[in-house]
């Protein structure tokens, strides 16, 4: 590549003939900045040809360097404020920039992250020849601070002083993770084995044990085997052939791998060594030698992770290399999880082992006790008949140990299980009436005191932008903090009233330290990005110079002018995000003029609602102004009014005479904002998905919620789209191809506090994608049910999708706000929910068995009554149709929280025909149960 030699010497050792106005000319010359901008600039360079610039400073001292630094200062200034790239500055920095820390910090910014291939040897020859010491500083400093994501050109960087230099391979997660992509890129069309590649690698000795301790490589690991995408053999199978072919040790691979699993990640990032331990097929021995790992596994491992080691031990018992006090070990720990695949096998394991250990039957006999405390009926049901079908035949002494542990495990068996496993010990399981704690709503949030101070605005800032999600690590990313965004406005437009030179000098670091956020290069369409160009506004940077000049003197702008991109893109943004964009852009431009006023829309309380006695005063200030408030900022205040306004707020409101005063008195003097008419129906293409066994994409329809506002005359026409949810069915195909605004979910309920269904209604739009992915959705839904308004279709379609996630932290989430809303006096209706429900099974694909695992959950919290209420509207759905997998435990489900909760004489659609057929299967033997706690049958 240009800038080294062929056998990579410094280019001071083999000097470049030079190019461009330099062509030709003495190195010693006087070196001038007029100089280096006429070969910067040279129109026949291009930007990233270093050529020309390794000339220019070959053989110059650090004296005509450090002459030149504040002129160089001052371009980057300049440019950067003009909206020019900086990338033909790049060399020009390392050639100038005094220390390794500066030209580190140089070379990592987000702005000289592109494009991938720029000339890095360059970087090593310039740094070379001014001094070879600072090579190895430099190369340490980057690759602690490589980004984790696969893009950009830093790790090129570090690579080319790596080998420049001779330096030990760096360790570091950013370094390692972007190695795996580059020899991911070589490997793909290359034609050879990705072992190849490997044994060829001079970094993959060195970085092989760094494979199973960094974050995130399971990722990477873990190649598609189905899909348009499918590239096999991959990792696993590369690795596990270098392990044949004694290239790398099968320990080494195996350790690694069962150390990994053990230190635990997200399920998805633990697939790729899983699939690892497969490829390699350890013999017995193997296994054997790495029972406490196994071990160590079962109890709270991912599911997959824990069939993995449950199958290793199995095998290993298999083989007479296992002691039985590990196969009771083992049991506990299986026997108490949720899975049930995971428990079945556990028991049929437990019942051979009892046969092949005679002399511990026991003990071991004994374990199947665990399984008594299985949310499943049926898995209760077969531990119990496990323990009958062995209990007798046992020596005395064993006897009685597996009766002690039955005893004290009884309480833990459901109602019609109980008497079978009582009888085993003479009693008749009859239980003690329990004492539930009554359930309470959650005490309200508290607001964080207002930032106080410029040094505190700054931090606040450097945290907010800290916690940029990565989605090479974790795709869920942080969300966003509302109040942070809050308390963050606020303080900007007071300290810009207060002193905004004062405010431009605080914040000018961050364009440098954030200057990828600051700068619209990425999270345009997200608050992060939004909060960039307040803080580029607030210290004169421009960013996207055409669009941001375009919004100055623009108060009443249109959402598609305030926030930057295509129209069109902007159209494609979720309503709620598109409407919270705009007033956080608008807060921009509000800092880019001389003139300010009160912030109308700060909220009060950690619900969201602003003191209407300030916001009546805040307009009477810009009334004495002479100014007029900026509309979105009166438009948010007018939605964040309370529910219940006094007179006096009204009545003083009734005295403003400015358009925007008169238009706050006239909604005010209607009690505020009408709530939204909320409706549902079913839609067609809500999702798509990709089909592996049917080639190719898949379109499914369901229920989704229709918002309409209730009195368009107090709704803010900048809202309109909020309240117009007339095809949330096509909102769902549109918003799909938008970009993700997943962490800013969390800041949409602060947008309505009193109209919480109208957001729900939105955010039932991306619960419903969470059937088949994980979705940020359900997070919000505890936030929502502690917020204020009627409660309608919205949260019970946002609530009903998120029941059913495929992830269990977004369950986790629906089940929080079930609990939230069973524990307030709020009006819900829960058989409503049930009825959504079972559409959503029928026609969204939703799955039953997630949705009772959820509302388990909920009863255990104490929502007896409000499950009860859920299945009974979910029920007759579920029997009126064929075929639905987990009918029996619904059915289950409903028998105990009916009982619990003293439902009696309601009669359920279809539940006595089922309860008459003939048979012992799962669902009729429940449905008979369900029949008679109903019944009022107690005996």
């Amino acid at each position: 590549m240009t800038g080294t030699t062929s056998t990579g010497t410094p280019a001071s050792d083999a000097p470049p003939t030079g190019a461009g106005p330099t062509g030709g000319e003495s190195v010693r010359e006087p070196l001038t900045w007029e100089r280096v901008l006429a070969v910067v600039d040279d129109p026949g360079r291009h930007q990233d040809d270093p050529a020309p610039i390794v000339a220019l400073f070959a053989g110059r001292t650090e004296a005509e360097r450090r002459a030149l630094l504040p002129a160089y200062k001052e371009a980057v200034r300049s440019r950067r404020t003009g909206g020019i790239g900086l990338r033909p500055l790049r060399h020009v920095g390392v050639a100038l920039l005094g220390g390794p820390a500066g030209i580190a910090q140089w070379l990592l910014r987000e702005d000289m992250a592109w494009p991938e291939k720029f000339g890095q040897e360059a970087v090593y020859t310039i740094l070379a020849e001014r001094d070879p010491a600072w090579i190895p500083d430099i190369a340490t400093r980057m690759a602690a601070r490589l980004p984790l994501d696969p893009w950009g050109n830093q790790w090129h960087v570090v690579d080319a002083l790596v080998r420049g230099a001779g330096l030990p391979t760096p360790t570091t997660p950013g370094f390692v993770l972007r190695w795996m992509t580059e020899v991911a890129g070589r490997w793909r069309g290359s034609g050879r084995p990705l072992a190849e590649h490997l044994a060829a690698d001079r970094y993959f000795p060195d970085l092989l044990p760094a494979l199973f301790e960094v974050a995130g490589v399971g990722q990477n690991l873990d190649t598609p085997t189905t899909g348009p995408n499918a590239v096999r053999p991959g990792w696993d199978t590369a690795l596990a052939a270098l392990a044949d072919a004694k290239t790398i040790q099968r320990d080494v691979l195996l350790d690694g791998c069962l150390s990994r699993l053990l230190r635990g990640e997200r399920p998805g990032a633990l697939r790729g060594f899983v699939r690892l331990h497969e490829a390699l097929a350890p013999a017995d021995d193997e296994l054997a030698a790495r029972v406490e790992g196994y071990l160590r596994l079962l109890p709270d491992a991912p599911s997959t992770v824990a069939a993995l080691a449950q199958a290793a031990l199995r095998r290993v018992d298999g083989a007479d290399l296992l002691d039985p006090e590990r196969i009771a070990e083992a049991s506990r720990s299986v026997l108490f999880r949720a899975e049930k695949t995971l428990v079945r096998a556990q028991l049929t394991w437990l019942g051979t082992a009892i046969k092949r250990h005679p002399e511990h039957a026991g003990t071991l006999l004994a374990t199947a006790c665990t399984a008594f405390g299985s949310p499943a009926g049926d898995l209760q049901e077969r531990a119990v008949a496990l323990i009958a079908k062995h209990v007798r035949s046992l020596p005395p002494d064993q006897v009685d140990l597996v009766l002690t542990e039955v005893r004290d495990a009884l309480p833990m068996l459901g109602d019609a299980i109980r008497p079978e496993a009582a009888a085993l010990i003479g009693e008749s399981g009859t239980p003690e009436p329990a004492f539930v704690v009554p359930l309470g709503p959650p005490p309200p949030r508290e607001l964080p005191p207002p930032i106080s101070s410029m040094a505190e605005l700054v931090e606040e800032l450097a945290v907010f932008f800290g916690s940029t999600p990565n989605p090479w690590v974790s795709p869920r990313g942080q969300a966003t903090d509302p109040l942070a965004v809050e308390r963050i406005v606020a303080a900007l437009l007071r300290e810009h009233a207060r002193d905004g030179e004062a405010l431009h000098t605080a914040l000018l670091p961050l364009t440098e330290q954030h200057g990828h956020i600051v700068h619209q290069q990425w999270f345009a369409h997200q608050v992060r990005g939004a909060v960039g160009v307040m803080v580029a506004a607030a210290t004169g940077h421009g960013g996207r110079q055409g669009w941001f000049r375009s919004l100055f003197g623009k108060g009443d702008a249109a959402e598609h002018d305030l926030i930057p991109g295509d129209k069109r893109d902007i159209e494609r943004i979720a309503p709620p995000q598109r409407f919270l964009l705009a007033r956080l852009y608008e807060v921009g431009t509000r800092l880019q003029v001389p003139h300010s006023g009160p912030y109308l829309a700060e909220i009060a309380d950690a619900a969201g609602f602003v003191d209407p006695e300030a916001l009546v005063a805040g307009l009477e200030t810009w009334e004495a102004s002479g100014h007029s408030p900026w509309r979105r900022d009166v438009d948010q205040a007018l939605l964040r009014l309370p529910s219940h306004l006094d007179p006096a707020p009204i009545a003083r409101a009734g005295r403003l005479t400015s358009p925007a005063g008169r238009r706050v008195a006239r909604v005010m003097a209607a009690g505020g904002p009408t709530p939204g008419l909320i409706g549902r129906g079913r839609f067609d293409r809500i999702h798509r998905a990709y089909s592996a066994p049917k080639g190719g994409w898949v379109h499914s329809d369901g229920p989704l919620a229709t918002v309409a506002p209730g009195d368009p005359d107090t709704v803010p026409e900048t809202a309109w789209a909020l309240y117009g949810l007339a095809d949330p069915g096509a909102a769902a195909r549109t918003s799909a191809w938008s970009e993700d605004s997943g962490p800013d979910l969390h800041c949409w309920p602060l947008l309505l506090p009193r109209d919480r269904d109208v957001i729900a209604a939105h955010l039932a739009i991306c619960t419903q994608r969470g059937i088949d992915a994980p979705s940020r959705g359900a997070e919000v839904l505890p936030a929502l049910a502690e917020s204020f308004g009627p409660l309608g279709p919205g949260m019970s379609l946002a609530l009903a999708y998120a029941l059913g996630a495929q992830a269990a932290e977004d369950r986790t989430g629906a089940v929080d706000a079930f609990v939230t809303l069973s524990a307030r006096d709020d009006a819900w209706d829960t058989e409503a929910l049930g009825r959504d429900l079972g559409e959503a099974v029928r026609t969204r694909g939703l799955k039953t068995t997630r949705v009772v695992a959820s509302l388990r959950d909920a009863a255990r919290a104490g929502a007896t009554g409000s499950v009860w209420g859920t299945l009974s509207g979910f029920v007759p759905d579920l029997l009126a149709g064929t075929g639905t997998t987990g009918l029996g435990d619904v059915l289950a489900l409903a028998a105990e929280t009916a009982a619990g909760s003293g439902a009696r004489g309601v009669s359920i659609p279809g539940l006595a025909e089922l309860a008459e057929r003939k048979g012992s299967s799962r669902a009729v033997v429940e449905a008979r149960r369900l029949r008679k706690v109903l019944d009022g049958d107690t005996g």
